[in-house]
């Protein structure tokens, strides 16, 4: 189950990719609001490329459900004696079923203003669980130190403060752009706004600044200890890489004006990010040995 749990990754990355292209391409209405069918049909018109595009998001995502039950049953039978992998796997079958009502939802609600936020926030909620589980099947420990032992802790403490952080902003970074609020401080019209006012625009747009502040001071904390003990080096400057990008696309966005395709740039590398960071807990959480036998 350890390379299938891999694959189930490897595969809820995709999905949210090709979910991010239907968003940069405006293909989220081309199929009507005919689920699971497309314009009432289970063979659509092809010739639009806005069609192809959203009926192969919808026959991805229904192959990830199944990958995503594959892989949660498979780690309840082989390692159900374990509490984590138990947890996980139900909170990946929990969350699947719930994104599942949350895409249907944004289809028959024919994607309302700002309701894109929670496709966002459980998707990357799914990814981040799909990782933790992924580490939580291996058996491999790495050996911490005795002197180090507080020090790390506290460290990993600092990282995962600051990455509940950049989940949250994520969600809000999301409710920016779909409630249409973006374009309000941006000046860019729109068809439908959930935020109309600019300085209600502007309060989410200062918190979405605040929250990377945060971000940044936690992730370059983590880098400097990382950077004493190297438990996980390489994963550090990624994660403080990931998130200097972020911003560096964040702030060109407000630079260009250009919310369609930086905006699709922004979620890619925050899912990527999710993945690091995940990455990160997963690895302390499940392969460090932090204490005698």
């Amino acid at each position: 189950m350890r390379k299938f749990s891999i694959f189930t990754v490897i595969f809820t990355f995709i999905a949210l990719i090709l979910g991010n292209l239907v968003v940069a391409t405006h293909s989220g209405d081309a199929c009507g609001t005919d689920w699971p069918f497309c314009n009432g049909s289970l063979i659509p018109d092809f010739t639009d490329y806005h069609v192809v595009i959203e009926y192969s998001h919808r026959i991805f995502t229904t192959l990830l459900g199944l990958v995503i039950l594959i892989n949660a049953i498979g780690a309840l039978v082989s390692e159900h004696k374990t509490k984590a992998v138990r947890n996980l796997a139900f909170a990946s079958i929990g969350l699947l079923l719930f994104q599942s009502m949350i895409g249907g939802l944004n289809v028959l609600l024919g994607t309302p203003p700002g309701f894109s936020t929670f496709d966002v926030l459980f998707s990357q909620l799914l990814l981040l669980v799909m990782v933790l589980l992924s580490y939580s099947l291996h058996e491999n420990k790495v050996p911490v130190e005795a002197a180090h032992r507080e020090a790390v802790k506290m460290s990993y403490r600092t990282f995962a403060i600051g990455f509940i952080v950049y989940i949250a902003q994520t969600a809000l970074g999301a409710f920016f752009k779909h409630s249409r609020a973006s374009n309000v401080v941006l000046d860019i019209p729109a068809a439908e706004y959930l935020i109309e006012t600019y300085q209600a625009a502007n309060v989410v747009y200062f918190l979405h600044w605040v929250g990377t502040v945060i971000i940044f001071v936690s992730a370059l904390w983590f880098v400097i200890y990382n950077s004493k003990f190297k438990y996980h080096f390489s994963l550090a400057w990624l994660y403080f890489a990931s998130i200097l990008l972020n911003a560096g696309v964040g702030i060109a966005i407000v630079v260009t004006k250009n919310v369609v395709f930086l905006s699709s740039m922004h979620m890619l590398v925050s899912t990527i990010t999710m993945i690091i960071g995940g990455s990160i807990l997963g690895g302390y959480w499940f392969k460090m040995q932090k204490r005698h036998i």
